[in-house]
């Protein structure tokens, strides 16, 4: 019976929580693109790495001969060999994998 009438809230004080929501929801997303981006490059580094290091150890000149790698360097389609292809498919790959992420939003 005594109970003091509840004050209504600001409303400008809802507006800047929630405005500090969106900015934290930004701020996330901004986030979880960058580790997204870092981790893409990083396997991007890590590919090119590898090639230039076959490239660095077979223009030495001293390359072990190696059963069954005949295989690989053979031109099986379009004239592309196995290694050009697993090339291209990990580079498709990884673009298909961008393009879900940026079109996801």
């Amino acid at each position: 019976m005594n109970d003091p009438k509840p004050t209504p809230k600001p409303r400008s004080r809802n507006r800047g929580n929630r405005y500090q929501r969106a900015q934290e929801r930004r701020i996330a997303q901004k986030k979880a693109d960058q580790r997204f981006y870092n981790g893409i490059f990083g396997i991007i580094s890590a590919c090119v790495l590898v090639v230039l290091g076959l490239a660095m150890i077979a223009s030495s000149g001293n390359v072990p001969q190696i059963g069954g790698g005949e295989a690989i360097s053979q031109n099986t389609f379009l004239g592309l060999t196995l290694l050009e292809i697993g090339g291209l498919v990990i580079v498709a790959i990884i673009g298909f994998v961008m393009w879900r992420r940026i079109t996801k939003r």
